[in-house]
């Protein structure tokens, strides 16, 4: 097994992307909380404005009300005092000697004097108490929006530091990411070298690599032969295939971590026995299902497994192991309904990993799976080269029933006998598989 493997440098590039993407969420995220905070400054510093605003007007109020009250109180003592001067004339002409016919001296004008004086002292102390009112509500006033001044501007210094904090939290956190991306990118780097010089030198491994990449001829259909080169791996391959679906493909890394507990537990030759047939049974059906899977990925823009299609009116359904969807090129899996599908199409089928015998004894529910799949354009059973082991009219009778329902037996997989060989031999050696 190679030291870096195809799959764990595969898996540093989603590493890689997905810090990337990390990255531009975290900028996107940074820069809408710096936002929100520099909006939040700008509400507070427009706050600000206001406030003192409307506390400059209340000053000048407040100043203009205790000018008018100065002035009342200032008509107040002119009144007073010409109540005085009123008061002391009117006791002078009381004062006088009567006249010479001894009547009292006519003192009406002084007394007229005297009552609008008193009338006047009193106006101007209503004028005096209104002005004081007037005066003391400016004053209130303005207390008022020194208090709400000195709370705008905690306002204002409180997100001001916000601002700062979120500004330096967004930096620091930004640096620590692009510090990771670039600890990626230089592993990244590295792993890409240690990986090319061990395909240089490691044909199998060069060969596994352009299997993956392959992509199909544009506007060429993709022909049995094609299909069949893409399912037949040599066996150094089918080991690299192992290899890259334990580093990708965590539930098939949890199998085969499972299965090297059960072999290295197992005690006996009944144990291991076991064990074997477990993984001939479970592990090498998922193989083959992967196998197929990134045989016939490329083919199109998507690819689904164990999709379920709902089938009578039961409320029964069946899976289907692969649907590839919206087909590159168009596709040709042999003559007749169901064997072909154009470009924008589908694929559907069902992957039977298995000797001659369990393939027909499989029949009836390969027949109940084929209603999964005529949603399809192309439909088929993709299954073990096993097929042609059966007698030719046992292997008659299963082509011919399941052409009938329009999914065709296709016998492209390897043999059931290298699947076991292959995943037997992964199993066995522990440790060097991720």
């Amino acid at each position: 097994m190679s030291q870096v493997s195809i799959g764990q440098v595969e898996n540093l590039e989603e590493l890689v992307r997905e810090l990337e993407g990390i990255s531009e969420a975290m900028e996107a995220a940074c820069r809408e909380q710096v936002a929100a905070v520099e909006s939040q400054c700008a509400d507070a510093r427009e706050e600000m404005r206001n406030s003192e605003s409307m506390l400059a007007r209340a000053t000048q109020a407040e100043q203009t009300a205790y000018a008018v009250l100065a002035e009342a109180r200032q008509n107040l003592d002119c009144a007073e005092n010409a109540l005085i001067a009123a008061e002391a004339a009117l006791s002078d002409c009381q004062a006088q000697p009567p006249d010479g016919s001894g009547g009292s001296p006519d003192c009406s004008s002084e007394e007229a004097a005297v009552a609008d004086a008193k009338a006047a002292v009193d106006a101007a102390r209503g004028v005096v108490e209104q002005a004081k009112i007037v005066a003391e509500k400016a004053a209130e006033r303005r207390e008022q929006m020194e208090q709400r001044v000195e709370r705008v501007r905690q306002a204002l210094s409180m997100a001001e530091q916000a601002l700062e904090r979120a500004r330096r939290e967004c930096t620091l956190r930004m640096h620590c990411v692009e510090a990771f991306i670039d600890t990626g990118r230089a592993r990244l780097t590295a792993a890409h070298r240690a990986l090319d010089a061990y395909l240089a030198t490691c044909p199998p491994g060069a060969g596994f690599r352009e299997w993956l990449r392959w992509r199909p001829e544009q506007g060429k259909p993709v022909t049995p032969e094609v299909i069949r080169d893409r399912m037949n791996l040599s066996r150094e391959q089918m080991g690299l295939l192992q290899e890259y679906l334990y580093d990708r493909n965590p539930s098939y890394r949890n199998m085969v971590d499972k299965c090297r507990g059960d072999w290295a537990a197992a005690k006996g030759d009944v144990e291991r026995n076991i064990v074997t047939r477990n993984v001939c049974s479970r592990l090498c059906g998922a193989y083959a299902e992967q196998l197929a899977r990134y045989a016939l990925a490329p083919l199109g823009g998507k690819i689904e497994t164990q999709g379920r299609t709902f089938v009578g009116d039961g409320g029964r359904y069946t899976k289907t192991d692969l649907i590839v969807t919206d087909l590159r090129v168009p596709l040709v899996l042999g003559r007749g309904e169901g064997m072909g599908a154009p470009v924008g199409g589908s694929l559907a089928c069902e992957v039977k990993c298995g000797k001659a015998d369990y393939l027909y004894a499989q029949r009836d529910h390969m027949l109940f799976q084929a209603q999964g799949h005529k949603h399809a354009d192309a439909r088929c059973m993709l299954c073990s080269r096993d097929i042609h082991g059966l007698p030719p009219e046992k292997e008659k009778e299963l082509r011919d029933a399941l052409r009938a329902v329009g999914s065709p037996l296709v016998g492209m997989l390897p043999m059931k006998n290298e699947i076991d060989q292959s995943c037997l031999e992964f199993i066995h050696t522990a440790g060097q598989g991720g």
